[in-house]
């Protein structure tokens, strides 16, 4: 057995399937599938190549043999955020840009420039589907346009890299944007395949805690009181004012909007299980990282430089006069994101030894104590608590305003600390 049984059994059936979407795209027989939230054979074709179970990122993913690989350097679990050559915060400096995007609205810029320098001549990037704004998927936009509309994060589990097929029968040069496991799985599957690897010209990784389900989305539509039917708008960090946040906007131009702080407690609700057993925050294989640069307020992107590539295209956008980027230091990072890199890193010996299904990541972690270890086993049981019935029904029984309210007071506490 070396199929998609194999796969069925060994992962999708033990929590361990991140949902990336790498085996669809890289299926010669086109018979996998995403349907219902997660991957199956949709055409009962399955060939027995066994290439579903090589490129698969959710049962192993040995970062010691990985950075080795691209680094030329050995894993180290003490570091953080992986190996870099340096860490910088950047924001781009056309005001359109910056407004549209996420943070500072980094990658866009870059993905803007890569395409018309003609370093590329596509990047996969996550846009709404047409008619439904509350549903997303990935596709390769081939210009500005296209790129700006796909420009803001979205929070929902995703099959990114089922595109691997189009990229594939393209033969574009292609930029490349994710979260770090679907990285994972896309250099899985370049150093399985060279014509992808050819194809791929840089790996651009998103910072991510947690993602979510697409239940998560539903559920803040039902709060928002508009129906799906009536929705025209849907962002998940739309900029309102000073704030950032969830936003809706109905036909009737009604308007439905909750700071991002206010709703991150859905993290603990939504998460698939696969995300609690994740080691990677900060995308450590990727060539360039990006995440928000909360201590700066509004309007700027925290950029971690990982490859030779990755530098020379951050050069780029300086000389261009594209972007403005000064350097700075693991510690700006952790003032407003000690929490979830605790818990991603620091606590991840936690729920290894409580999880029974658990990813081969080839590297020992250290068993974290005191209260650091407290803490791990509280949210530790407070995910696995909102995963069964009894949980659920609880979040259906308690007031969303106070759970936003509290979900305000810990995560906003953090950047109202930094700031003030």
């Amino acid at each position: 057995m070396k199929g998609f049984d194999k796969l069925e059994k060994e992962v999708i059936a033990c929590d361990l399937c991140t949902r990336c979407g790498t085996c669809i795209g890289i299926c010669p027989a086109e018979t996998l599938a995403y349907e219902d939230g997660r991957v199956v054979d949709s055409r009962q074709a399955c060939v027995q190549c066994g290439m579903c179970n090589t490129v698969c990122p959710g049962k192993e993913f040995p970062m010691d043999e990985w950075s080795d690989r691209l680094f030329q350097k050995p894993y180290d679990t003490r570091k953080l955020f992986g190996i870099y050559q340096g860490i910088y915060t950047v924001c781009a400096l056309d005001e359109e840009i910056r407004t549209k995007g996420s943070s500072g609205g980094i990658v866009t810029q870059l993905l803007i420039s890569l395409l018309e320098s003609r370093q590329i001549e596509g990047a996969v990037v996550v846009r709404e589907k047409k008619n439904e704004p509350f549903r997303f998927e990935s596709m390769i936009a081939t210009s500005t346009e296209q790129i700006i509309e796909a420009a803001q994060s979205k929070y929902v589990v995703l099959p990114v890299n089922q595109v691997i097929r189009d990229i594939r029968r393209s033969g574009r040069k292609i930029a490349y944007v994710g979260l770090p496991c679907q990285i994972q799985g896309m250099r899985k599957a370049m150093a399985d395949n060279a014509q992808l690897a050819e194809q791929i010209v840089v790996l651009i990784s998103l910072f991510c805690g947690f993602n979510m389900e697409e239940e998560a989305t539903d559920y803040l539509i039902g709060k928002s009181k508009i129906k799906k039917s009536e929705i025209t708008k849907l962002r998940y960090r739309q900029k309102r004012g000073k704030e950032t946040g969830f936003y809706i906007r109905g036909r009737d131009e009604r308007e439905y909007f909750i700071n991002k702080h206010g709703y991150t407690f859905m993290n603990l609700i939504f998460s698939p299980k696969r995300c609690w057993k994740c080691y990677d925050y900060s995308g450590e294989f990727a060539d360039i990282s990006v995440g928000d640069a909360w201590e700066k307020g509004d309007g700027y992107s925290r950029v971690i430089v990982r490859t030779q590539t990755g530098s020379e295209l951050l050069n780029m956008l300086e000389k261009q006069g594209k972007v403005r980027a000064e350097s700075c230091n693991e510690s700006s990072i952790i003032k407003t994101q000690k929490k979830v890199v605790t818990y991603k890193k620091r606590q991840i010996a936690v729920r290894q030894k409580g999880m029974k299904h658990f990813p081969d990541y080839g590297v020992q972690f250290e068993q974290c104590q005191g209260k650091t270890r407290i803490k791990g086993v509280i949210l530790y049981t407070i995910l696995r608590f909102f995963k069964n019935p009894v949980g659920r029904l609880v979040i259906r029984i308690l007031p969303f305003r106070l759970l936003v309210k509290v979900s305000e007071r810990i995560k906003g506490k953090e950047v109202i600390k930094v700031e003030n």
